[in-house]
């Protein structure tokens, strides 16, 4: 028996495949950001992109390298265990993007979102070592498994960690590069530790079996498939309306919000000119992925100021930070409601923005509005206390 190990690889698909985990992890980890502070559908449609954008980058990755390697001639590639490693790594990443889609700094929950996403990874790899059939047999080194998975778990851990400090486009690049260095990292770490032993007769495939050229094209597709899904996310949001079921804040409470000062201004920008708005027109401020958006109740307009700066100048007894992501006008809130742990509220008019409250602010929004009521349940059968 001989074994061989350390199959050369193509330089130009090694960096191929790094790159595809770079953009899949780019646009899944910013979906993932973004649903953190929506609702309803919008939000599960958002960690349902994340997920099919992490394992999508993920097995393009995992094959482009796969293709890198030179293989024995005659090689196959089970089409039941190659489909079954991808949806593998879909649900598994999936997991991992619920987690990370959640308001929370918990490091233990990125912990253990790390160690999800990593378990999916590795899985995923060796499930789809294992659809590749030839003339010879797959042997790997239990050392080399335990290394892929350490850096698969340390490095989706440091991705994570950068990504949660501040939904940024550095922080977010950054964070996609580390991920994509997780992937391939890990990959070919396991590849060094993979050894092929020939065999005189070939061993069965297990179901349908296609040929390397034919995953060749599979692996191309998906390849434009990926960067267009990275070059679409790059193209700035419009504006949306999240409607949902009304609570009005009532009037006798409402009427003692107080007055805005009309000589403060915020700038934004629109049709490349800077406008300065006065702070009685803004209802909210938004920190995106990548930029800080402003609302008037009728549309956003980006702003060069980030939410940081905004809450800074904007006068603190007129404008709350009510969320991480979120800073609303006091006397722009028409509804309150209890959600989960924290709240909702809706902002501003004629057409109302439904923005987050996290679970430590309730109770001081409440106050400021003047509010001694329970705040109401989505059941709208709820009465107040």
């Amino acid at each position: 028996m001989t074994l061989w190990f350390g199959l050369p690889h193509a330089a130009s698909l090694v960096a191929l495949s790094a790159v595809m985990a770079i953009f899949g992890g780019y646009v899944g980890l910013g979906l993932a950001g973004q649903a953190r502070t929506a609702t309803g559908f919008y939000r599960r449609g958002l960690l349902a992109g994340a997920a099919w954008s992490l394992g999508l980058g993920i097995w393009t990755m995992h094959f482009a390298g796969m293709l890198a390697a030179q293989l024995p001639d005659g090689t196959l590639f089970s089409v039941l265990l190659t489909l079954l490693s991808f949806l593998l790594c879909v649900l598994v990443v999936g997991v991992a993007a619920y987690f990370v889609g959640n308001d929370t700094s918990n490091r233990l929950w990125i912990a253990l979102a790390s160690v999800i996403m990593g378990t999916g990874i590795v899985s995923m790899h060796y499930l789809g070592m294992h659809a590749i059939t030839g003339n010879y047999m797959l042997h790997h080194d239990v050392r080399y498994i335990l290394e892929s998975a350490v850096i698969a778990v340390a490095s989706s851990y440091g991705a994570l960690r950068i990504f949660d400090s501040r939904i940024r486009h550095q922080t977010l690049a950054l964070s996609a590069f580390i991920f994509g260095l997780a992937v391939s990292g890990m990959h070919y770490t396991a590849m060094m530790g993979t050894a092929i032993m020939p065999l005189p007769q070939p061993v069965s495939s297990f179901g349908p079996s296609v040929s390397s050229d034919a995953l060749t094209i599979v692996v191309a597709l998906l390849a434009f498939v990926v960067s267009g899904g990275f070059l679409l996310y790059l193209i700035p949001e419009s504006g949306r309306y999240a409607g949902e079921a009304r609570v009005s804040v009532p009037p006798a409470e409402s009427s003692h919000r107080p007055e805005l000062q009309r000589g403060t201004r915020g700038p934004s920008e629109s049709e490349g000119a800077t406008k300065l708005m006065a702070a009685k027109e803004i209802c909210a401020v938004q920190a995106t992925t990548h930029y800080t958006l402003v609302y008037d109740g009728r549309q956003e307009y980006f702003s060069p100021w980030s939410i940081t700066e905004a809450e800074n100048r904007l006068d603190k007894d007129l404008f709350m930070r009510v969320h991480r992501s979120h800073l609303i006008a006091i006397d722009k809130v028409k509804a309150l409601r209890k959600s989960g742990d924290g709240a909702v509220v809706e902002v501003g008019e004629p057409i109302a923005r439904v923005i987050p409250v996290t679970r430590t602010h309730p109770a001081e929004l409440k106050s400021r509005l003047g509010l001694h009521v329970k705040i109401r349940a989505h059941n709208t059968s709820e009465q107040p206390a």
